[in-house]
């Protein structure tokens, strides 16, 4: 006569499967969040090299840096705030602005931004404004138009983002670090502790 399994073997099988198939499932949870965190620091970090690109094409053209400015009734000094000035290509012998300020991200309206509470609190938002048709040493500019340069800018009160250095020649130093969370993570790019460091020396200057 055949023996079927006993209701304890039963229970004993079951409690296998369940440990395994809960393994299984951790392991792959597991796998699919470091992906995703992979997929963002490699997005991050494509958006910082664009951004850095983007920086050191434009400040290659400045004639001068107002080290004193104010924009948009606000003052723009090194090491948060950067204002230069570059010859106009559609005003011959006037000069364009091109500031960069770092903002905190709550205070950038909706439409330049993804809805993220935790960035709003957490980091900067890099503007660029611009405004054309100025006299090439204005320190006082109203009414500039900003556009977004990069988001998610690490909001480390340490990090000296803008520096300038005038001699033996002029010198713009930019060290930006992304941060983000991703689930339950905060994510550095480059790195923690470490800068995206871009160095430009302006070859207009005068």
């Amino acid at each position: 006569m055949k023996r079927g399994f006993t209701l304890l073997e039963i229970l004993v099988a079951l409690a296998v499967l369940a440990i395994f198939t809960t393994a299984l499932l951790a392991f792959t949870q597991g796998t699919l969040g470091a992906n995703r965190l992979a997929r963002r620091q490699a997005q991050l970090l494509e958006e910082l090299k664009d951004a850095a690109g983007y920086l050191a094409d434009t400040l290659q053209e400045v004639q001068s840096v107002v080290t004193s400015a104010t924009v948009n009734g606000q003052v723009c000094t090194p090491p948060t705030c950067l204002a230069a000035l570059v010859p106009d290509p559609n005003n011959p012998g006037k000069c364009a602005l091109r500031a960069y300020r770092l903002e905190e991200r709550f205070q950038v309206g909706d439409d330049y931004k993804a809805p993220d509470p935790w960035a709003d609190s957490n980091t900067y938002m890099l503007r660029e404004y611009r405004l054309g048709n100025q006299t090439c040493n204005a320190t006082t500019l109203s009414n500039a138009q900003p556009f977004v340069v990069l988001d998610l800018v690490d909001n480390d009160q340490g990090l000296a983002f803008f520096q300038v250095q005038s001699a033996p020649r002029l010198a713009l130093t930019l060290n930006l670090r992304l941060k983000a969370k991703e689930g339950s993570r905060i994510i550095y790019v480059p790195g923690q502790g470490q800068v995206y460091t871009v160095r430009v020396y302006p070859r207009n200057v005068r």
